[in-house]
């Protein structure tokens, strides 16, 4: 934490790891900024203009003639007082723009809005889930909104209840998973008779298949490896036969994006599941372009313009540390 003298105003900025070095768990950019800086203070002939200092974060007094910043604050600034990612993110303008869901080293994890619908989105399900993950459990099945708020119905660990959608407190007394249906939140044609989904059962049945090989001594190559998202849907990334090839919540292989099962490490799908789910369903289509795995590849071209693309499609920040030496040098 420091402060910064701008003329007659103090501007507190809460830093994260650009100022205090601290490690990769915290916000890269300075995060909140708390001033008394009004236009008045600023005198005859000059104005406050906000988001233009500190990382284009804090406001300060300039020139009345003088432009906005061409660069806004950069949106991984959005963290916590102890420098760990708020579990909202979001990038780009009200048009394309949306917000993520992210564990607390700023990751995205599953839940996401279009930003200008994304005024009461608070990811607490997908933060909760991804805090217990990280924790060591394999075996939360907490059910998150397609943004990351919790479902209405909640079992996990052997108890159910009736949740609040932005906190996931009980609104009824919770009760027995066997006793699930008495719940009012309830629902049987919208949930039918187990609360898991097809993706978690099918995870359920494999588990005890490898479990079966296992104990007979048998273990074979090929078999079909399954990875769920937070409402219980299939995950952008599934491997058959040894391939991983990208996904939608169906569990249906969309495009022809895949890759070696051995060289998986980093797939995430993104690209391909924007251009085949996310964007058409806005009425969209997206104009980057993918690598063969289905991740955006990082060097973009329009017409004669060169730039670079984060993981999920936006033009990176001028401050990322996190480009590929190959994408700096091709922007």
């Amino acid at each position: 934490m420091r402060w910064y003298s701008f003329g007659v105003a103090f501007v507190l900025v809460v830093c994260g790891d650009v100022c205090a070095g601290a490690g990769d768990s915290q916000c890269e950019v300075a995060a909140v900024c708390v001033t008394d800086l009004t236009d008045e203070d600023c005198g005859a002939g000059y104005k406050m203009m906000p988001n233009s200092n500190i990382f284009n974060c804090c406001p300060r007094c300039v020139l009345d003639t003088e432009p906005d910043p061409e660069t806004p604050c950069p949106a991984t600034a959005n963290c916590l007082p102890d420098g760990t990612y708020a579990p909202v993110q979001c990038k780009g303008d009200n048009f394309l723009g949306r917000c993520f869901c992210t564990n607390a080293e700023g990751k995205r994890i599953f839940g996401q809005m279009w930003r200008n619908d994304a005024d009461k989105m608070t990811c607490a399900c997908s933060r909760k889930r991804a805090d217990l993950e990280a924790a060591g459990r394999t075996d939360v099945t907490l059910h998150c909104t397609a943004q990351g708020d919790y479902e209405p119905l909640q079992c996990d660990d052997g108890v159910c209840w009736c949740a609040e959608p932005s906190t996931g407190q009980p609104t009824v007394a919770p009760v027995a998973e066997a006793d699930m249906t008495r719940l009012p939140c309830y629902s049987k044609t919208q949930m039918g008779e187990s609360y898991l989904r097809k993706c978690e059962s099918v995870v359920h049945a494999l588990a005890v298949i490898q479990r079966e090989q296992i104990e007979h001594g048998t273990n074979f190559l090929g078999n079909p490896v399954t990875f769920c998202d937070y409402d219980g849907s299939f995950g952008p990334v599934q491997i058959r036969n040894n391939i991983a090839y990208c996904t939608n919540r169906e569990g249906d292989i969309v495009g022809s994006w895949g890759t070696p099962q051995s060289e998986m490490t980093g797939m995430n799908c993104n690209c391909a599941l924007d251009t085949t789910v996310h964007y058409p369903a806005a009425g969209l289509s997206v104009s980057q372009s993918c690598l063969p795995n289905g991740n955006y590849d990082p060097k973009q071209q329009a017409g004669e313009q060169r730039y670079c693309v984060d993981s999920d499609g936006y033009q990176a920040s001028p401050y990322a540390a996190t480009w590929p030496d190959d994408c700096i040098d091709y922007a």
